[in-house]
């Protein structure tokens, strides 16, 4: 029996690669205008490829994701919650209402909290879309 799996392949080829991985130097920005916001299954981690997170009663764990258009084409965020309160505190310096498509979102990946090292610090500033001017 013959399985296809060309619709993984080409789902995985369209989606826009990762702005930060677990190799990225600190002080790295990923800056550009927000395209689009969702969420999606959470992959689980050390799992097999493909394998999605499960909470205790069997359901897929959500996870946000925000594609950003940078100058290197699209670039996915997966916002852990020291990076959403990075772009909260942005929001909020911002005077924003609302998170919107077309705003523009500029993200630094700082370094690790020394008190943590499996945590990773971020800092950001948001645009709102009716504003000129940039990140």
């Amino acid at each position: 029996m013959s399985v296809d799996y060309s619709q993984r392949f080409k789902a995985a080829a369209s989606k826009p690669p990762s702005a930060f991985g677990k190799n990225t130097p600190p002080n790295t920005t990923i800056y550009g205008r927000i395209v689009e916001i969702g969420e999606q299954p959470k992959l689980k981690f050390n799992g097999a490829p493909g394998e999605v997170d499960k909470d205790k009663k069997g359901n897929p764990v959500l996870q946000l994701f925000i594609t950003i258009d940078t100058p290197a084409g699209p670039r996915n965020l997966y916002p852990t919650w020291r990076m959403e309160q990075a772009i909260g505190t942005a929001l909020e310096k911002a005077g924003a209402g609302a998170f919107e498509i077309g705003a523009v979102l500029s993200v630094t990946y700082v370094g690790q909290d020394p008190n943590d090292e499996r945590a990773k610090l971020y800092t950001a500033v948001y645009t709102p879309s009716g504003t000129n001017g940039g990140a």
